[in-house]
């Protein structure tokens, strides 16, 4: 196991915004929240697009790049279906939408990136994660199914950025994606408890 960094990492924290039937996303109010954490570098609420994001990505990750240090890239996504913190272990390399995105694409079974692997895991301690914030609050569990519409998108995304990063000798960057349930089922200040831990946590991860 790594040793926890003596360098905190910067902390590049993503929500979104409405899409759907979802009109108000507690991610939205999560990230911004987020924004007070001393731990935090950058908060960004994206748009609910690939278009969008890739635009908003593309800047951050400029920014991470000329920053060059540790660093880690935290996404929050909302499921309609989880009752609990979901920290997911895995993005894949399809697009496959239900609903048009909010620039109006629809994708089937799209390929996100050409030449890339069908699947790439987080590098993210999860299991220890998982032990610290259920000490916290016992409302989180692991998965390995973000779903195939934008939040996958953003991970899988995330992850090919930092696996060339990493080849390139590059501060070896963190990408993790939580998906939260809707606030009915766990409220914005028990999620943003939980969220301050993991910003904590991957601060810190070696």
């Amino acid at each position: 196991m790594a040793a926890p960094s003596s360098r905190p990492r910067d902390v590049y924290v993503t929500g979104f915004g409405k899409f759907g039937d979802i009109l108000e996303n507690p991610t939205t109010a999560l990230a911004k929240r987020l924004g007070e954490h001393p731990r935090v570098t950058e908060t960004h609420v994206l748009e609910v697009s690939c278009a969008g994001c890739n635009e908003t990505l593309a800047d951050i990750y400029a920014r991470a790049e000329e920053r060059g240090r540790p660093s880690v890239f935290l996404h929050f996504g909302v499921s309609a279906a989880a009752r609990t913190l979901l920290l997911e272990q895995v993005g894949y390399n399809v697009a496959d939408f239900r609903i048009p995105d909010e620039r109006g694409h629809v994708a089937t079974n799209e390929v996100i990136h050409e030449g890339e692997a069908a699947d790439l895991t987080t590098t993210v301690r999860l299991d220890e994660l998982l032990a610290v914030l259920q000490n916290v609050d016992p409302r989180v569990a692991l998965s390995t199914d973000p779903g195939r519409y934008v939040c996958n998108y953003v991970y899988y995304r995330s992850l090919v950025w930092a696996n060339r990063q990493a080849s390139k000798n590059h501060a070896n960057p963190l990408v993790l994606f939580v998906h939260v349930p809707a606030l009915q089922r766990v409220c914005l200040d028990d999620q943003l408890a939980l969220a301050s831990t993991i910003v904590d946590f991957v601060a810190h991860a070696g």
